[in-house]
């Protein structure tokens, strides 16, 4: 339900954006009907984008023997400064992010410092996490939900090895829709 909030306030703010420039270009009468409707088309093709089955297949990881994925969702990690778009997906011994083109971050759950959290969009939006390393390496990441991605993380790096796959409900890789979380 929150990944289709965000499309819904993403096509919002593109629909008021463009409003507000057409207004100036072209007059209010035709902002206010091409303005929704670039905000509507906006917000559909980004939900599109995201829950296509490519963009799917592209951010899978390769589930080891012994390993089940306990928590996966849509995320943006920051390399250099710059967002890349793709999954997160938390494993019973790493955390691993798979972009939709071909980065990928692995970070073992034992290298595991520090989780806390850091607005982004120039520090209006709370919805970063930023994971510290013991190496002193911090990688910042954008999820839904990252008060749940950290309690889920800490409960992983405080239990026995084996504990998360206990706690699965899913074990196999393959059962998970686009959008299903397993907690």
């Amino acid at each position: 339900m929150a990944e289709i909030r965000n499309f819904i306030i993403a096509g919002l703010a593109f629909g008021l954006i463009i409003g507000i420039y057409l207004a100036f270009q072209f007059g209010i009468n035709y902002a206010l009907i091409a303005g929704p409707v670039s905000g509507f088309a906006f917000g559909a093709l980004l939900y599109f984008f995201v829950t296509s089955k490519i963009i799917d297949q592209r951010t899978q990881v390769q589930v080891g023997k012994g390993e089940k994925i306990i928590y996966y969702g849509g995320a943006n990690h920051f390399v250099n400064g710059t967002a890349v778009g793709g999954k997160l997906y938390l494993l019973s011994d790493k955390l691993q992010f798979q972009s939709h083109q071909s980065h990928s971050q692995i970070i073992e759950l034992k290298q595991i410092e520090k989780i806390d959290f850091f607005n982004t969009f120039y520090g209006l939006i709370p919805n970063g996490s930023v994971i510290k390393t013991l190496e002193g390496k911090t990688e910042k990441i954008v999820v839904n939900d990252k008060r749940i991605w950290k309690e889920q993380i800490e409960e992983l790096m405080n239990c026995k090895p084996d504990a998360g796959i206990e706690n699965s409900k899913t074990t196999n890789p393959t059962e998970f829709s686009p959008n299903h979380k397993s907690p």
